[in-house]
């Protein structure tokens, strides 16, 4: 009877265990939730002023120059986050048994993958496709100040298809390299890390 009393006290305890893990990894996702929110608002606001600031009464060379920048940054941040999510973990943790500059950030960077995923390809690079967009009209707008005569709909109409059109073709060349090459791509972006807290270390001790 004893014995039996001793089982189901375990079993209770098994349960109860497994329950506070439920909660807290539960509390644990709502807090990263609300972190992603307030992270892609403030960032969102920040790259639409710049946008703003920079594409607002600027030369249709300079529009363009802008557009393609951030076609870059939203492309490089896709390929990133595929890379990260699609990475082995096992030839890095042999890298960082190695001591190798980097492997332990890159190692954090997979064991955190659908957070880094996220912020690379959902956070920063729609920020970006949304301020091409925006780019779009903005040049929309120079190419009908200059010939008047052009139609509105049809040059906006083509600008954001060309946009469209160069972002995806450069995601889908992005996303080949990083299937590929995943191991590579997230240890230079581990050894990016490495050498700016490096740099960083070393300027606070003088």
């Amino acid at each position: 009877m004893e014995r039996e009393v001793e089982f189901f006290n375990s079993e209770d305890e098994q349960k109860i265990e497994i329950l506070n893990v439920k909660k807290v990894r539960a509390k644990r996702n709502t807090k990263w939730l609300v972190q992603i929110f307030f992270t892609s608002l403030s960032l969102s606001i920040l790259f639409a002023l710049i946008a703003e600031l920079m594409l607002s009464h600027t030369s249709l060379a300079l529009a363009l120059f802008l557009i393609l920048l951030l076609m870059g940054v939203s492309v490089v941040f896709d390929l990133i986050g595929v890379a990260v999510t699609a990475c082995s973990i096992k030839p890095l943790l042999e890298m960082n048994k190695k001591n190798i500059n980097g492997a332990d950030i890159a190692v954090k960077l997979v064991k955190k993958a659908d957070k880094v995923s996220c912020i690379c390809t959902d956070v920063v690079g729609d920020i970006c496709s949304i301020l091409c967009g925006a780019g779009g009209v903005t040049i929309t707008a120079i190419l009908i100040n200059i010939s008047p005569t052009l139609n509105t709909f049809v040059v906006s109409l083509l600008i954001n298809a060309m946009i469209a059109s160069i972002t995806i073709l450069g995601k889908a060349i992005g996303k080949t390299y990083a299937l590929n090459y995943s191991t590579k791509v997230v240890l230079k972006v581990a050894r990016l890390f490495f050498l700016f807290k490096k740099h960083k270390k070393s300027k606070s001790k003088k």
